[in-house]
């Protein structure tokens, strides 16, 4: 059997990097980038999912693309439902356009 490393949201992973490496606290980062403390620490949590809105307001403060934080949680979406759907995704037969 194939062990497998935990799949987890990869910008709430990342961003609680940045907090460490950067020795933010929540409640400043929440302030800095005018949303609710409690937003932040469900993102964190990996309860609510980063929104285009929260994406831009972390590019602008940690001076990074904003896409970066959507990239990295699209990933996470992907291999998610991938790996929730896998059985009904192999049963779809790729489409062959005729020659």
């Amino acid at each position: 059997m194939k062990s497998r490393i935990p799949l987890s949201n990869t910008a709430a992973v990342l961003l609680r990097d940045f907090l460490a490496d950067h020795d933010l606290s929540q409640a400043k980062l929440a302030r800095d980038i005018r949303i609710s403390p409690q937003l932040l620490n469900d993102l964190l949590a990996e309860r609510r999912l980063f929104s285009t809105e929260v994406c831009l307001k972390l590019g602008r403060y940690f001076g990074n693309e904003p896409e970066y934080w959507m990239r990295l949680q699209n990933h996470y979406l992907f291999r998610k439902t991938g790996e929730e759907k896998s059985k009904e995704l192999d049963e779809i037969q790729p489409y062959q356009a005729a020659k």
